[in-house]
């Protein structure tokens, strides 16, 4: 991915034996977000804009959208919601989406951002829903005060092809999933159809990313099971992102997702001393302050505008 070269000290750079990056990227919000994307995902690079097209699944929200690089005005947004039909929409897609990015002050309070209120009122009278997303970006990684009561390990990559014996824990990762979605079986059972679908097709991506050297999942285990995991990915040229925090509920509040996030954190900078790191929160939420405390700061705010999938609307 352009212009996304690491500008990091690496590990060990902040003085304290701890990995340390220098902040000197800006729009890096997006190219968080695009980091993620498996091998379907086709992205174009425009003047003022990026297309990301995902032909095999046009139904995958972030894979089909166009990020802006500039916050768009009031009156333009017309425009490239035709932008998005005559291109990401000759695919299908059930939605219609534009994104872009604010920055965000690195010392700025874990807070819900604010609209601007003329492009909200504007994007609202044509049916689009507004959201925001912040993205942190390491600046130097602060271990958490206590080992967490687990022991944290990288899960292998799986086989080429599915159902060999190193898929087993692979296996047991992916099952977290379900606490994505609720913290009892009726939670699970109550996913639509094209939900349990798509996870199961989020999954085959990570496969092939795992496969290829550009996914790294970790789990923790407690009691013999796992009980958390979360997922780095990296784009090889410089900038990786955490995704898929997931802990069992009975096992939060113990640090076991802190002490995970750092330790696949501190790993990741050992293979990649200049890589820059970053995950995305809701804003001011228990992961968005859990992310600060290690060292992860506020690098700009990241806006959906939305027509949704009407399968979703009633998800919701």
């Amino acid at each position: 991915m352009s212009g996304v070269a690491g500008g990091g000290s690496g590990a060990g750079g902040g003085g304290s034996g701890a990995p340390s990056v220098r902040r000197v990227d800006d729009r890096l919000g997006l190219a968080v977000r695009r980091a993620t994307l498996g091998p379907v995902t086709l992205v174009t690079y425009a003047r003022d804009h990026v297309t990301v097209r995902t032909p095999s699944k046009p139904d995958f929200r972030d894979g089909n959208t166009i990020d802006l690089v500039d916050p768009p005005a009031p009156e333009d947004l017309e425009g490239w919601l035709r932008r998005f039909e005559d291109t990401v929409g000759t695919l299908g897609p059930p939605h219609t989406q534009l994104r872009w990015e604010t920055p965000v002050p690195p010392d700025a309070p874990a807070r819900p951002p604010t609209p601007d209120p003329e492009l909200a009122a504007a994007a609202e009278a044509i049916g689009l829903e507004l959201s925001a997303v912040t993205v942190l970006l390491l600046d130097e990684l602060v271990p958490p005060d206590r080992p967490p009561p687990a022991q944290l390990l990288p899960v292998e990559p799986p086989a080429v092809e599915p159902g060999g014996p190193v898929d087993r824990r692979w296996h047991a990762a992916s099952v977290l999933y379900r606490y994505a979605a609720g913290d009892g079986p009726a939670d699970w059972r109550d996913q639509p159809d094209w939900h349990v679908a798509f996870v199961e097709w989020s999954v085959e991506q990570q496969r092939q990313l795992a496969t290829a050297g550009r996914c790294q999942v970790w789990i923790a285990m407690r009691h013999g099971a796992p009980v958390a995991r979360l997922t780095v990915i990296h784009d090889r040229q410089g900038l990786a992102a955490v995704e898929d925090v997931v802990t069992h509920p009975v096992h939060r509040g113990l640090g076991i997702a802190s002490g995970l996030t750092a330790t696949a954190v501190a790993h990741h900078f050992e293979a990649f001393s200049d890589s820059r790191i970053g995950l995305a929160a809701e804003p001011g939420d228990q992961a968005d302050r859990l992310y600060r405390r290690l060292g992860f700061r506020p690098h700009a705010t990241v806006w959906t505008a939305l027509r949704p999938d009407p399968r979703t609307v009633g998800d919701r």
